[in-house]
């Protein structure tokens, strides 16, 4: 099943990308303070929209090392911390699959996660619990 969603460790090419984030799309240079002023009730969003996600959707999280996916049956173990997520390396950012999506869900830098999907109706299907998590979603 990794090798679906992956190829040398990185999501496959063929999937596109859509952001969710705290706003409605990129910051600009302008705005770059913003990410500084993030509270931890505000980053606390991406775990209320994982853990809604894990109450409608199974949940694989994928280990790139062992080349796996492991079902979730704990939500509460995959999530971090405001403080946690603001001290990891990039190679410990969660990443989650949604198989009856057929989409990778992956946590990045600034505030942001990424759908990978392929235009399949995962980004319309996802786009409720975004919405009801107090985030948003766009792509380039």
């Amino acid at each position: 099943m990794f090798r679906e969603y992956f190829e040398y460790w990185e999501v496959r090419p063929e999937y596109s990308k859509e952001f969710i984030s705290l706003w409605k799309g990129w910051l600009g240079k302008e705005n770059y303070h913003k990410l500084d002023e993030v509270t931890e009730n505000e980053w606390a969003r991406f775990n209320e929209l994982l853990r809604r996600l894990a109450e409608v959707f199974v949940l694989e999280v994928v280990n790139c090392e062992k080349q796996s996916l492991e079902r979730v049956s704990d939500i509460e173990s995959v999530l971090s911390t405001c403080e946690e997520s603001m001290n990891k390396e990039s190679s410990e950012f969660t990443t989650l699959v949604i198989p009856d999506l057929e989409c990778v869900i992956s946590e990045e830098w600034d505030y942001t996660y990424i759908i990978w999907h392929k235009n399949n109706g995962a980004v319309e299907a996802l786009a409720p619990y975004i919405k009801a998590a107090g985030l948003e979603h766009f792509h380039d």
